[in-house]
């Protein structure tokens, strides 16, 4: 690499890191934690997750009943059903006018009584143990700006995959016996030579994974550009948009699901949504060995005449499809099962690593550079 190159690849390095800084840690901090968030969220609430009747489950469109005469100014929007048969079932709420703000907008209901064991706002701004995991969500995805905040986060991510890349782009060693020196920290150093050992070191192992988190959480964030993107290369299979058939719903929400079971067998059940004005219901299934906890396959059920439209398993589609459908379960590891949770638990603390490496770097490179520069200015 010429000098004049590597001089500017340094500095565009160091200053991005710097500008990175804060996003990157938090976004690290935030990911470990929701590496085990079902998980979180049932240690902080086990009231969302738990329940003591017993019996046969109540009929969906009882429940649905219930939640809309509850909550008058909602509308239901899909019913979520969390692993395990002794689990509250959850149901995300609307506002029937999009100007409206609703103090709720999760509820959990006992499937077997019908009675109401739990509520939150999951855009709340609270560390209370009911909004925490929902708050770091939105943190981590959206900094608490929804659309705006995804497309700010996407683009940070894609100037974190650059840094990254430029970072492994100074630290290759020239020559292959260079490469023990690369992945090693020198027995007994301290101070600045510590930290940049370990800034270059752990960064030269874990960094390509961080490359993949970077890299897929801006593919998510950016879906206008994503898409199409690939689209170019690979078809990508669009879902239905609406009903073929005019008319109200018929069919509803037992049926619909009882459809989309049909059509995938050995599924799971993960969520059920019902969209009104499309005359749509998309239920999202999980199935064995499936490759993200919250189930991959999509299917949608006409809700005028019961019949399945579409069932989209991102494994047996186009490359194109394969490609999107992998995303989110790359990016929290789920892909992996328990072991990929736990890897990027760990991925998540070395934002933090890097950010204090690097800042003692660049403080000692620049302590120098001052000395340097008052050197030269006395000589003259």
């Amino acid at each position: 690499m010429k000098k004049a190159l590597r001089h500017w690849l340094v500095k565009l390095h160091r200053y991005s890191g710097l500008l990175l800084s804060l996003f990157i840690v938090m976004a690290g901090l935030t990911g470990s934690a929701l590496a085990f968030n079902d998980e979180l969220d049932a240690w902080l609430n086990p009231q969302f997750y738990h329940r003591a009747s017993t019996g046969p489950h109540q009929p969906f469109e009882v429940l649905a009943a219930k939640i809309e005469h509850e909550y008058p100014h909602a509308r239901l929007a899909f019913f979520s059903m969390e692993p395990g048969d002794n689990a509250p079932l959850q149901a995300r709420l609307r506002a029937r006018h999009p100007d409206d703000a609703l103090p709720v907008d999760t509820v959990f209901i006992d499937p077997v009584t019908a009675a109401m064991v739990g509520e939150r706002n999951t855009k709340a701004v609270s560390l209370a143990p009911q909004n925490l995991m929902p708050f770091l969500f939105r943190l981590h995805r959206y900094l608490l700006l929804d659309k705006t905040g995804a497309i700010i986060s996407g683009c940070l991510g894609l100037l974190w995959l650059a840094t990254l890349l430029i970072g492994f782009a100074l630290a290759w060693p020239k020559h292959r016996s260079g490469w023990r020196k690369a992945l090693s920290i020198k027995r007994g150093a301290g101070g600045f030579r510590l930290m940049y050992d370990l800034h270059r070191s752990v960064g030269m192992v874990a960094g390509v994974l961080l490359v993949v988190t970077a890299f897929t959480g801006a593919v998510m964030n950016l879906p206008d550009v994503a898409r199409p993107m690939v689209a170019s290369l690979s078809s990508l299979t669009k879902p239905p948009k609406s009903s073929m058939h005019e008319g109200k719903p018929q069919i509803d929400w037992q049926q619909a699901l009882e459809a989309a079971q049909a059509s995938v067998p050995l599924s799971t059940p993960v969520r059920i949504a019902r969209d009104d004005k499309q005359r749509l219901y998309q239920v999202r299934l999980r199935k064995q060995n499936d490759i993200q906890d919250s189930g991959s396959v999509r299917v949608f059920v006409d809700a005028v005449d019961g019949k399945v439209l579409n069932a989209l398993d991102p494994l047996k589609g186009s490359a194109g499809d394969t490609f999107i459908g992998v995303q989110y379960g790359l990016h929290t590891g789920q892909l992996l099962g328990l072991p990929g949770k736990i890897l990027i638990a760990f991925l998540g603390l070395l934002p933090l690593l890097f950010t204090i490496t690097g800042i003692a770097i660049w403080l000692k490179k620049r302590k120098s550079e001052t000395i340097v520069r008052a050197r030269h200015l006395h000589q003259v």
